[in-house]
């Protein structure tokens, strides 16, 4: 028996029902399942077990599942294919360890449509593809090389009936498979997501070409009569019929201002449906680039107690215990901060002692840029001896070595400090796998410590499965992860020109590559569009957001094509995604993430909440020297200083693989302004521009080789963007320094002061930059990377930038300027000063952190801060505020 069902998924599931019902009546007889990803294997093995209790004598394969068990072998992963191809590019002097992901790419896709390699254009592609296959050859089998092997080798697999499921691209690789297949099992049922005379399946002829392959391998075919206005809609996205209009109540349209607004709307509607009894298992939320949303998501959705599993948050690396030791492991390949030693601080995973004391400790010292000034300012005096030993085992280790050292020496490290089993076992037995791996010992007679890093990370981003939910939640996926899902209601955001569908996507290797008239068959672009018109099926429930301009980039956007196109056939009105009033007992305040040793202080917090001036007024005593850039932070938001640096509280460390850190472009950028400006002998320069371009390759090898690091840590696909945003910002950094240097020489202007720390009995602080002129002025500057420069640094001056009056006061009547210098300004102007020097304005300020006054202020950057959900701020605090404390008028 040889049957092809095709149709929605609705229709594909109780056709399946009735298939796996009858051939259940023979317990005896196996049945093999061979579907498209893991997440459909969940939803069918639920869907069936629902419906019919216990499945008996069937198994659940991928189609690489189903090659591993045919050919009994294990492939190499795609982590150590790209780790492969990143090896030989480095070996070749090729310092674009980025494109490893493409490459990897390319050559799935010349295996599956059986492309000889000589058909590429690229004599450089070409070269690294063949010394890939040369490598493994004979040794190692890629995914692509194990579905040949299994379409020919001998094997000891028979199944009685073979069902393929949800897979819509059969390249010629996959036919052989099927086929090979088709031979091994007695019955083959298939099920393919296609309605007949739909956008997608008129449009592409790729979608015939598969139809036409599984009904060569049927005996019978039947298509769905469509007999739903979800359908029919499905049918007519992308086939442009302008006359017609489908009416369905199952569809609602939303508009939100960005994607944080995007996320408590769902919220909302979420705890809506709750009260209704719908389970939450029954929701599911689609977000094509789960990144973006991922902090979003985890605020909101905490703070109105829905249940949730995100798999980009489940992973090892995602728990508090696995980072922390992955912060130690990782500290040696990073430029040393405050924020890389605070991040490994924990005596819940690590056996060192009072670690509040060190937190303070750290938080409160000159910022340090180096091992030495970490030895100075913080081990100096001989206190926390563990916490040292277990820094310094780390930043000990050399910088190449063999694997067998790397893994030895961890392994001392976590017998010494380790005190979580569960992770040291991970650990331990991650250490083993790694020095057992055969692709790594002929690939590395020695490794540095970065790439030997970058292979434990690839474990330490595996999903733990132990952290699935037993209980009911909120599933959130990728739309390919949500096909075929058993959802009674679907929230789909970021449908946004360039978010779904993703055209960026679309420009792969091959899709760049002259092959004569052969065009890659299946580009994104086509599986989006067929994934994203299965959504709209019987029994579902649509919840469609797009975002009016993204609170991330700060960019207008527009709907995507797809969601136009459901505007256009249903004629739905767009609603507005705005707040609505949550009553108390539906959403509680959740506290932000506090360290072990401060929970007590819970209740101390709560006593601030009162509408009252007195109640921010405490007996803490603050000691000095008060670091500048803290006092910074209580000129912005007193409230908050209270928080953090007098209480010590913290949001929990988030990880985004999306877009290369802040901080560390920042750390990057100030290292090599240092270097750069500790050479420079402007008396001895005579032409400016020609100076800084005779050092643009030296300062470019040295901002490059650490931002390829900084790349190898993003999600492959986000790389390229990443890198362009990196070289426009070289860029910049280079005019800054020709108009500087400019200036400087003009104005007859040395350099006073680099990187330099300052203190009095009440500040200390650290100086990015201080010029003096040849009347002995000064003039201070502070670096800015961001690409946002001062509005008007007149105003400003006190709110944003009152680390400048600091380090005017410390350093006395002689300061005739202060300033930003925003090398990464995307206006070109770069420089922002201001001879508006109020030092008066930080002894008032001064006096009532003294005297322990912390009240909350509004400013922009409320709606992103962490203490927000029970910030006590309200117009009468504000107004009282205005009235008793005059120096805060100006920031409330």
């Amino acid at each position: 028996m040889r049957k092809y069902f095709s149709g929605s998924y609705s229709y594909l599931k109780e056709k399946l029902l009735g298939t796996v019902e009858n051939l259940q009546k023979d317990p005896t007889k196996k049945i093999s399942f061979v579907v498209h990803t893991n997440q459909m294997k969940r939803y069918l093995k639920e869907y069936l077990t629902e419906n019919l209790g216990i499945l008996i004598n069937a198994e659940f394969y991928t189609v690489i599942d189903i090659s591993k068990k045919i050919a009994d072998t294990e492939p190499l992963s795609d982590f150590e294919k790209e780790i492969i191809i990143k090896r030989i590019l480095q070996k070749n002097n090729h310092k674009l360890s980025g494109i490893s992901s493409d490459i990897s790419t390319l050559i799935q896709q010349l295996k599956e449509y059986e492309i000889s390699v000589e058909s590429l254009s690229s004599p450089f592609l070409k070269d690294i593809i063949i010394e890939y296959e040369n490598f493994k050859k004979g040794r190692f089998s890629d995914r692509e090389d194990l579905h040949l092997i299994a379409s020919n080798c001998e094997t000891d697999f028979q199944t009685d009936s073979l069902i393929i499921f949800g897979i819509h691209s059969v390249p010629p690789l996959y036919r052989r498979l099927f086929r090979r297949l088709s031979k091994l099992s007695e019955n083959i049922f298939v099920f393919t997501f296609f309605l007949k005379d739909s956008g997608y399946y008129t449009y592409y002829d790729h979608f015939k070409d598969v139809r036409s392959f599984y009904e060569e391998i049927s005996d019978f075919v039947e298509f769905e009569t469509v007999d739903s206005p979800l359908l029919e809609l499905s049918k007519r996205i992308y086939r442009f019929d302008v006359e017609v209009k489908i009416d369905t109540p199952y569809v609602r349209i939303f508009q939100a201002s960005g994607e944080r607004k995007q996320i408590e709307k769902v919220a909302q509607e979420i705890v809506k449906l709750r009260k209704k009894g719908i389970d939450y298992h029954k929701i599911g939320v689609v977000v094509p680039d789960l990144q973006s949303c991922v902090p979003f998501i985890k605020d909101t959705f905490n703070r109105y107690h829905i249940p949730y599993y995100l798999s980009e948050e489940s992973r090892y690396l995602d728990d508090y215990h696995y980072r922390k030791v992955f912060s130690l492991i990782e500290l040696k390949t990073k430029e040393i901060s405050k924020e890389t030693v605070l991040s490994v601080i924990s005596d819940s995973v690590f056996d060192i002692e009072n670690p509040d004391i060190i937190h303070s400790k750290i938080q409160k010292s000159l910022p340090f840029r180096d091992i030495n000034e970490l030895e100075r300012f913080i081990f100096s005096d001989g206190e926390f001896k563990k916490f040292r030993e277990l820094i310094f085992s780390i930043y000990s280790l050399p910088e190449e070595e063999s694997i067998h050292f790397y893994t030895k020496k961890l392994k001392e490290i976590s017998d010494r400090f380790i005190k979580n089993k569960e992770v040291k076992e991970f650990l331990e037995g991650v250490l083993d796998l790694i020095e057992g791996k055969k692709v790594y010992k002929e690939l590395f007679e020695r490794i540095s410590y970065t790439d030997f890093v970058d292979i434990l990370k690839s474990f330490f981003e595996e999903e733990n499965k132990e952290n699935r939910p037993a209980g009911s939640s909120v599933l959130i996926l990728s739309p390919t992860s949500a096909e075929a899902n058993n959802f009674e209601h679907i929230f789909f955001l970021n449908l946004n020109s360039n978010r779904f569908p993703d055209i960026s996507k679309n420009e792969l290797l091959i899709s760049r590559e002259k092959l004569g008239k052969f065009d890659y068959p299946y580009h994104i672009f086509m599986q989006e569009l067929l994934n994203f018109a299965s959504f709209f099926d019987k029994n579902k429930n649509l919840y469609l957001f797009f975002i009016k301009k993204s609170d991330i980039s700060g960019k207008d956007e527009i709907p995507s094509i797809f969601l136009q196109e459901v505007i256009r056939i249903t004629g739905k009105k767009i609603e507005i995604a705005s707040s609505e009033v949550i009553l108390p007992y539906e959403i509680k305040i959740k506290f932000p993430y506090i360290f072990e040793e401060i929970r007590t202080q819970k209740k101390r917090v709560e006593n601030y909440r009162k509408s009252s001036i007195e109640s921010f007024k405490t007996d803490i005593e603050i000691k000095k020297p008060i670091p500048a850039t803290s006092f910074q932070k209580y000129s912005q938001c007193p409230y908050r200083f209270f928080m953090e640096d007098i209480n010590g509280f913290s949001e929990e460390e988030e990880i985004d693989r999306k877009e290369i850190s802040p901080i560390d472009r920042g750390i990057l950028i100030h290292k090599i302004l240092e270097e750069f400006y500790r050479e420079v002998d402007i008396d001895k320069i005579d032409d400016t521009e020609s100076f800084v371009e005779n050092k643009k390759e030296e300062l470019k090898e040295k901002y490059f080789s650490r931002i390829n690091q900084l790349l190898d840590d993003l999600i492959p696909s986000y790389r390229p963007s990443e890198l362009k945003k990196a070289e426009i910002t070289f860029g910049r950094l280079i005019s800054f320094l020709k108009e500087d240097l400019k200036i400087l020489k003009e104005r007859g202007h040395k350099i006073y002061l680099i990187e330099k720390e300052i203190q009095d009995k009440d500040f200390s602080g650290r100086v990015d930059r201080a010029d003096i002129d040849k009347n002995g002025m000064v003039y201070i500057y502070d670096y800015k990377t961001g690409e946002k420069p001062p509005q008007n640094i007149n105003k400003e001056i006190k709110r944003k930038y009152s680390q400048l009056l600091v380090y005017s006061r410390v350093l006395g009547k002689s300061v005739k300027e202060i300033g930003i210098f925003a090398v990464n300004d995307r206006t070109g102007k770069f420089r922002y000063t201001t001879e508006n020097i109020d030092t008066g304005y930080v002894e008032e300020l001064l006096h009532f952190l003294i005297r322990g006054y912390f009240p909350p202020v509004k400013s922009s950057m409320c709606d992103y801060c962490s203490f927000s959900d029970f910030c006590p701020r309200n117009e009468a605090i504000i107004s009282e505020i205005k009235e008793k404390l005059l120096p805060f008028r100006e920031i409330v």
